[in-house]
């Protein structure tokens, strides 16, 4: 048992020490500290869990590589939640090991977003609505780049997604569609693919504003589909 009552468990047995002590960090961190609140300085951990600090600080490492602890030069570590950002990195590593190709990557986001509009179809709020509206005003913006536009896209189908009402398929949603970025920015280098975007997401903001699950649901399907047309269409060209 450590100072704290945790057992040590005689099992830090990894080849890399550091690994297992981010391990038990982590279950520490889950079991009893909450956002925001600072960690117990280096040379404490390092006593408690009986490693060096070098060993503490690279655990350290790890955890913020996993999103639970932001470190401060000067002031310590602070525990914070993962986001969909870190998500997204983890699955991005799977795709490049495991050559999954783009289209499987597209099919899985349109099967997570065609869920979340037809659930955002039935919770959405009046703020909600007025916010993507506003959004889509920017996207039609002039003199933007494609990058710009996609980001204005991206923000989008992330209010749906977190209209949803549903917090963990609005993260994976957010992950996956972070991941098809390219995707989303090479449609506004195809011919027309402005002039396209536009009109299918005001037909979604609209099925969205009527609460129709099933046009919601069409829609987003429609257009994301398209989507992965249109990058196909961009990879022949170039």
């Amino acid at each position: 048992m450590n100072r704290m009552g945790m057992p040590m468990e005689n099992s830090l047995q990894k080849a890399h020490l550091y690994e297992q002590v981010a391990d038990l960090l982590e279950r520490q961190i889950i079991a009893q500290y909450k956002d925001g609140k600072k960690l117990p300085s280096e040379q404490h951990l390092a006593e408690q869990y009986q490693v060096s600090r070098t060993i503490i600080r690279e655990a350290l490492k790890l955890l913020k590589e996993r999103g639970l602890i932001d470190s401060k030069t000067g002031s310590g570590a602070y525990v914070t939640k993962p986001e969909a950002q870190n998500i997204a990195d983890v699955v991005s590593r799977i795709i490049r090991v495991n050559r999954i190709d783009y289209a499987n990557v597209f099919d899985m986001r349109i099967i997570l977003e065609t869920e979340a509009v037809s659930r955002a179809a039935r919770y959405v709020t009046e703020e909600e609505i007025q916010e993507m509206e506003e959004i889509l005003e920017r996207l039609k913006g002039s003199g933007l780049s494609a990058e710009e536009r996609s980001e204005y896209d991206f923000s989008f189908h992330y209010m749906i997604s977190k209209a949803s009402g549903n917090p963990l398929l609005a993260l994976m949603t957010e992950a996956i569609g972070t991941i098809c970025q390219e995707v989303i920015s090479v449609g506004f280098l195809v011919q027309g693919g402005l002039e396209d975007s536009i009109v299918r997401h005001n037909r979604i903001l609209q099925a969205l504003k009527d609460h129709d699950e099933k046009e919601a649901r069409e829609s987003v399907a429609a257009h994301l589909e398209k989507s992965k047309q249109n990058y196909e269409k961009y990879l022949q060209v170039f």
